[in-house]
C-alpha cells in the first residue's frame, strides 16, 4: 500500500490518500505501457508530481486500490530549437529547470508562477499562470504549441491511445486539453514558445488601499508585470511596479521572491497552534483579534511573507536604490 500527500504535509481534512501501486515511467514508452496495463485491468489512475504542490485532493483514487502514475523521472529536454524559438520538454521537468534550459539558447519563458518546483504537467493541468493583462494574458498554457498525452483506449487501441494535439492542427482539442486536470490523460511532452531573454525592474510601494478597487485595472495596464498584494486588516495594499528595461539598466535582475522559502517548522507549528486554539474556542471577536495580531506580528517575527514585505520594500526605498546604483556605477 503506497500514500500520497502535498508539499503541505496535509490535504484540507487532514486525510492521507492511499493507493494499491506507484509506478514511475522513465520515457513515454514506459508510461504508454502503465497507463494501458491499468486501463486493462480496469483501475483508477491519478498523476502525481515530484512535489505535490496542489492543496485540493485531486490526486487521490477514490479508494485504495486505485493506481497513482509519477512524472518524477519524466524530466528531460526532448528538443531544443533556438531558430524558432521553441522548446520541447517532459511532463515533469520543473519550472527551474525550464527556465535554465531557455536561458542555455538565450530565450525566457515570458510569464510563469512564482514557485519554481512546479512542473510542467501540473502547470498545464491546474492552468498556472503569473500576472499579466498584457497580450494574451499570463497564462503558462498560452504559450505552448503542442501537447503529447497518453490516454486510456479501446481494446482495438490497445488500451491506450497516444495523442498529439497542436494549435494549427487540432486546435479544439488543443485548447480542451491546456486546462484538462488531468481528466483526458497524462500529459508526456509539452512544446513551448518562448522570447528573446529580457531584463525586468521592480519596485514595491505600500499605499492605502481606499480607491484599491479604482487602481485594480488601471496598475494592471500600466506595467506589464504588475501585481499587488491586498493587506485588508492594515487597509494597505502592496503594488508592485514591475516592467521590461534594458539590459544596461543597472541592477543583477535576480528577483529573490521570499514566500516560497522553507519556513522554521517550529514558528509555524506555533502558529497553527494559535489559530487551532482561536477556533476551537467559537469566539468570533477572539479569532478576528487574533488574526489581526498574527498578522501584525508576523511582519517582525515568522510569517514569510511579513518577512519579504520588509525586505523588499526595504530594498526598493529611495536610499537603498540610491546606494545600488552608486555601487553598479
Amino acid at each position: 500500500m503506497c500514500t500520497v500527500t502535498n508539499s503541505y504535509g496535509a490535504f484540507p481534512d487532514r486525510s492521507i490518500c492511499e493507493a494499491a501501486k506507484v509506478e514511475y515511467p522513465k520515457t513515454e514508452a514506459e508510461l504508454v505501457s502503465a497507463v494501458a496495463a491499468a486501463t486493462r485491468a480496469g483501475r483508477k489512475m491519478r498523476v502525481v508530481s515530484r512535489y505535490s504542490h496542489s492543496i485540493p485532493k485531486l490526486v487521490c483514487t477514490d479508494g485504495k486500490d486505485g493506481i497513482l502514475i509519477s512524472t518524477k523521472f519524466l524530466n528531460n529536454v526532448v528538443r531544443a530549437d533556438r531558430e524558432a524559438k521553441t522548446l520541447t520538454v517532459e511532463s515533469g521537468v520543473t519550472l527551474r529547470q525550464l527556465i535554465g534550459e531557455a536561458a542555455k539558447l538565450e530565450l525566457a519563458l515570458p510569464y510563469a508562477p512564482y514557485w519554481w518546483g512546479l512542473t510542467v504537467g501540473g502547470i498545464m493541468g491546474t492552468g498556472a499562470h503569473g500576472s499579466s493583462l498584457w497580450g494574451k494574458g499570463s497564462a503558462v498554457h498560452d504559450y505552448v504549441t503542442e501537447i503529447r498525452i497518453v490516454s486510456p483506449g479501446s481494446v482495438s487501441d490497445g488500451y491506450v491511445k497516444v495523442r498529439v494535439l497542436s494549435e494549427t492542427v487540432n486546435p479544439e482539442e488543443f485548447r480542451a486539453a491546456k486546462v484538462s486536470l488531468g481528466v483526458l490523460g497524462v500529459i508526456s511532452q509539452v512544446t513551448f514558445e518562448l522570447q528573446p531573454m529580457f531584463k525586468r525592474s521592480l519596485t514595491y510601494v505600500m499605499r492605502k488601499d481606499w480607491d484599491f478597487g479604482d487602481q485594480a485595472v488601471t496598475f494592471g495596464e500600466k506595467h506589464e508585470f504588475a501585481d499587488f498584494i491586498w493587506l485588508p486588516s492594515q487597509g494597505k495594499v502592496v503594488y508592485r511596479m514591475d516592467d521590461r528595461v534594458p539590459f544596461k539598466t543597472s541592477g543583477d535582475g535576480l528577483f529573490d521572491f521570499f514566500p516560497f522559502r522553507p519556513q522554521l517548522s517550529t514558528a509555524l507549528a506555533v502558529n497553527r497552534l494559535v489559530e487551532e486554539s482561536e477556533e476551537a474556542s467559537a469566539d468570533a471577536n477572539r479569532r478576528s483579534g487574533g488574526g489581526r495580531r498574527v498578522k501584525r506580528g508576523c511582519l517582525k517575527r515568522s510569517c514569510p511573507f511579513g518577512a519579504f514585505l520588509r525586505r523588499t520594500l526595504k530594498a526598493n526605498s529611495p536610499e537603498t536604490i540610491l546606494k545600488r546604483n552608486k555601487q553598479t556605477e
